[in-house]
């Protein structure tokens, strides 16, 4: 007896022998028997195989079924291709496999048992081979906009065609969901290997069909409202294109010898046209100068602020002086390097800052900041004056921060013991 792979080859041979009777039949949709490229024996031997179906006496057809797997290999576009017909079936179809398994266990039906197992898995790789046909049909059909057909209404009626078979497939990816399937299977020991099946190729890729088939049908019926929208102005195209071949001679008459303007030229908005007078232009200046003598003295002319910088008049008013006071920091220094005693003995700035209450709400840091920059700029008032940072630990040696914890500020004594 001949094993099921040995007959499987053996068709698969047959069909490459007649392959180009297979593909004559497939490209031109039936064949003759009477043609002399047919071969009466490759006709035979198809016709006994039911690879080619009868049309009638002498003419034929490749079966349903291998046309429809070479449409999906080549992505043959077809109109109102049944996408997604079989996925409710063969969801349906799941259920019923596991009660007969189940029922086929109590009862000791080995044999039977083993046969619904293998049917459920086919079953299984089958709905996910469906779904995922179909989900590719439907993105190409999508990304492509239909190009199988080039009028407008067949557009219309091929987008909603595709969302109705958008709608059924997620009826049924829904029900896969939330149905009990996935829970009989774990719960009933005779099924229970199906569960890993069942749960890997279905149930883990059901959030991303639906969020692949979402996204699908909110383009279709995009798409379909914008066909909609442009369905009357495509008329009017059509209308005027018949007019155009019914009248070669037609000549649009000048617009400026209409008295009105017609309705369909009012449909736009018209531009807003600014005039400016060409004050460089002579020719224009006599008739300016009328215009001028006519326009009403303003009676609040406009002041403009003065900008800064700009010199003030002897008159202008004291309230558009600005008066800009020196900052805490400016008068604490200037202070401080007031009260520092001519004999040269250093004082603590910070110490000095907090025996001052008018200046407690100048911040430490900000004030040792300002003693650390000043001694850096060099002016004549510093010339005579020490700056001298205590500088404390750091938290790491290559941390690369310096600590200033206080500044010691004195006056530099000259040689004859003066201060200066």
């Amino acid at each position: 007896m001949s094993e099921p792979s040995d007959l499987v080859i053996a068709y698969l041979e047959r069909l490459y022998r007649h392959r180009a009777l297979i593909a004559a039949a497939y490209h031109q949709g039936e064949i003759e028997a009477d043609d002399e490229t047919v071969q009466p024996r490759g006709l035979k031997e198809l016709r006994r195989q039911r690879t080619l179906i009868p049309l009638g006496e002498d003419r034929f057809r490749l079966a349903s079924s291998l046309t429809r797997h070479l449409n999906e290999v080549l992505q043959k576009e077809q109109l109102f291709a049944a996408v997604g017909g079989q996925i409710a079936d063969l969801a349906t179809r799941l259920p019923w496999l596991v009660d007969d398994a189940l029922k086929a266990g109590l009862e000791g039906r080995t044999e039977d048992l083993d046969l619904y197992l293998d049917a459920f898995r086919d079953a299984v790789f089958e709905l996910a081979d469906q779904i995922e046909q179909s989900l590719q049909t439907l993105r190409t059909l999508t990304d492509t906009h239909f190009a199988g057909v080039r009028t407008l209404a067949e557009k219309q009626r091929q987008n909603t065609w595709y969302i109705q078979r958008a709608e059924r497939i997620g009826e049924a990816l829904k029900a896969l969901q939330t149905g009990e399937l996935m829970e009989r299977l774990d719960e009933e020991p005779v099924v229970a290997e199906l569960a890993v099946v069942f749960r890997r190729q279905i149930r883990e890729r059901v959030p991303e069909w639906r969020a692949s088939l979402l996204d699908i049908t909110d383009i279709l019926k995009n798409y379909l409202y914008r066909l909609r929208r442009i369905e009357p102005a495509g008329r009017r195209l059509r209308a005027f294109q018949l007019f155009l071949r019914r009248h070669p001679d037609y000549v649009m008459p000048d617009i400026d010898e209409w008295p009105e303007l017609p309705e369909w030229a009012k449909r736009a908005a018209p531009l807003q046209l600014l005039a400016h007078p060409d004050l460089q232009d002579g020719a224009t200046a006599e008739a300016l100068s009328e215009v001028v003598v006519t326009l009403p003295v303003a009676s609040n002319p406009i002041q403009r602020p003065p900008r800064i910088g700009a010199l003030i008049a002897e008159d202008t008013p004291a309230s558009t002086i600005l008066t800009i006071a020196p900052r805490l920091d400016q008068v604490a220094l200037r202070r401080f390097i007031a009260a520092l005693p001519p004999d040269g003995q250093s004082v603590s700035a910070l110490a000095w800052k907090r025996a001052q209450r008018d200046l407690l709400r100048l911040d430490d840091a900000l004030w040792l900041h300002g003693l650390l920059h000043e001694a850096t700029l060099g002016r004549r008032r510093n010339a005579r004056l020490r700056f001298e940072p205590l500088i404390g630990a750091v938290s790491h040696p290559l941390s690369g921060n310096i600590v200033v914890h206080d500044v010691q500020v004195s006056r530099v004594q000259t040689p004859s013991g003066g201060k200066t």
